[in-house]
């Protein structure tokens, strides 16, 4: 049973926030498959090798408060790596992997 968290787990992110108070959760394990909002979504070899080609600029691994104070803000949590940081605004180093985790979303 594909979970949120464990071993084989690839990458996890979530947004949530916003205007509407949106919640999105992804998780992508080592085998490809996804838990998109608790539905199975297989990645093809391609989408993998670009997901974890855009996971390796990841640098940014601290959380931080910053951007938070505005009204409908969006929250980002990436879990990479045994690190997970939280962000009310996107670090440009993120921007790669988020965008092909939310392109799941749509799926």
């Amino acid at each position: 049973m594909l979970a949120h968290t464990g071993p084989d787990v690839l990458v996890a992110y979530e947004r949530s926030g916003g205007f509407a108070g949106i919640h999105q959760k992804v998780t992508v394990n080592m085998a490809g498959t996804a838990l998109v909002n608790d539905e199975k979504v297989a990645l093809g070899a391609e989408e993998m090798r670009g997901l974890k080609d855009a996971l390796s600029r990841v640098v940014t691994t601290e959380s931080s408060s910053e951007g938070c104070q505005v009204a409908d803000h969006f929250t980002y949590t990436l879990t990479y790596r045994g690190h997970r940081a939280t962000r009310c605004w996107l670090p440009s180093d993120w921007r790669g992997a988020v965008d092909r985790l939310e392109a799941l979303t749509g799926r």
